[in-house]
């Protein structure tokens, strides 16, 4: 079965933005790492947040960091920590960036955080990595709260162990708020969005099934599925189904796990025609009731390095009346690949992970470059007209 969600991508023209970039932060050294970006705001100051490390995506020490812009995202602060990373049994811990959100005057960050079995490193690591087959351990998301937009952040309040996301928690129609993992999907009814969290998830998961990025393999093998799915993110449309989709890294086409009742429960994933380059896409819906998804929708190339197999470029915003079809497409950036500055793993990707956000009469979108300098992109909404 094939979902009939498409971008219609090579089959459509598209037309090209006029767009302003702005550096939010670029990367140095000690500091080189920078990716997995979200965007909030509260009517007169903007957010971002995004993930930092010395170097090495994930690796021990990772932090979350936040920006502030005061002028519709011309100039931004320089980043303080939201979340920092903590010592663990081994190592510090990894803190991962899932974005905020703004409720009853006060900001609310949400971020995913574990521990690293490190391999190679003790006898009794690796017998306890070998022992669960996972890379990670006490992974869990958490959730801190400022009262004063950003200066400070209150002690970790628990959300949902044993799972983590790169997306915010966003509501349905009814008001509840669904934390999109990458198996699993939390939901709670607090508006606050700080209690009541309840895990669901795909059929067929063990109520104890750990939700880590890199389990993808086995969460795919224990489900009998062909496709390696993570990076969930959703849009509901005016039926009220919930479209909870799946970047695929088998590839070409995304998948999609749909409900239809308010995340209580999920459908057997499908593959989509909706193409992406093998990296987060965000999904929404804008206020005037049109359904987008900004990503980068070139399939990889076969047979050659992965650096170059996943261009992530151009940056696409599709839209869609219907919530199926996503046939006007708007290039907010197109630039060539480029190598980073600063070495580090798997450091690649000119419009990596966008994250889109209405201001006002302007669009603006996040995204990191190379993984290791966070910019945005600010449009007009007018221009997305017709």
């Amino acid at each position: 079965m094939i979902s009939p969600i498409t971008n219609c991508w090579g089959r459509v023209t598209a037309r090209r933005l006029e767009v302003r970039h702005t550096a939010i932060f670029r990367g140095r050294e000690g500091q080189s790492f920078n990716h997995q970006a979200q965007l909030a705001g509260d009517g007169a100051r903007l957010y971002a947040t995004w993930s930092s490390c010395a170097r090495d995506e994930e690796e021990a020490g990772q932090q979350m960091l936040l920006a502030t812009s005061d002028d519709a995202g011309a100039t931004w602060s320089a980043p303080s920590v939201v979340a920092p990373a903590r010592p663990g049994r081994y190592a510090m811990s990894v803190v991962v960036s899932s974005g905020i959100r703004v409720h009853g005057g006060r900001l609310v960050a949400y971020y995913g955080e574990w521990e690293r079995y490190e391999a190679g490193r003790s006898k009794e690591r690796e017998a306890e990595r070998a022992a669960t087959g996972r890379n990670t351990f006490n992974l869990r998301t958490e959730a801190r709260v400022s009262a004063d937009r950003g200066q400070s952040w209150s002690a970790p309040v628990p959300v949902v162990a044993d799972q983590f996301g790169f997306m915010p928690p966003m509501p349905t129609a009814s008001g509840r708020l669904i934390l999109p993992g990458h198996l699993t999907y939390a939901l709670s009814d607090d508006p606050a969005g700080l209690s009541g969290w309840r895990r669901t998830g795909l059929p067929g998961l063990p109520p104890d099934y750990v939700d880590e990025w890199y389990g993808h393999a086995r969460g795919a093998a224990m489900l009998g599925l062909a496709h390696r799915f993570n990076e969930a993110n959703f849009f509901q449309t005016a039926d009220g189904v919930i479209h909870m989709m799946l970047r695929n890294e088998n590839g070409v086409r995304m998948g999609v796990t749909e409900s239809r009742d308010d995340g209580a429960s999920w459908s057997a994933p499908v593959l989509t025609d909706f193409s992406n380059s093998v990296s987060r896409s965000h999904f929404g819906r804008l206020r005037d009731g049109r359904y987008f998804c900004v990503n980068c929708p070139t399939p990889p190339a076969q047979g050659v390095a992965p650096s170059t197999r996943t261009p992530r470029t151009p940056v696409i915003l599709a839209l869609s009346d219907d919530g199926v079809v996503f046939d006007r497409h708007f290039i907010v950036g197109d630039d060539a690949q480029g190598e980073p500055r600063i070495p580090g793993f798997l450091k690649h990707g000119r419009y990596g992970y966008p994250f889109l956000l209405e201001n006002g009469d302007q669009v603006c979108v996040i995204y990191s470059t190379n993984k290791e300098d966070i910019n945005l992109a600010r449009f007009r909404l007018a221009d997305l007209a017709g």
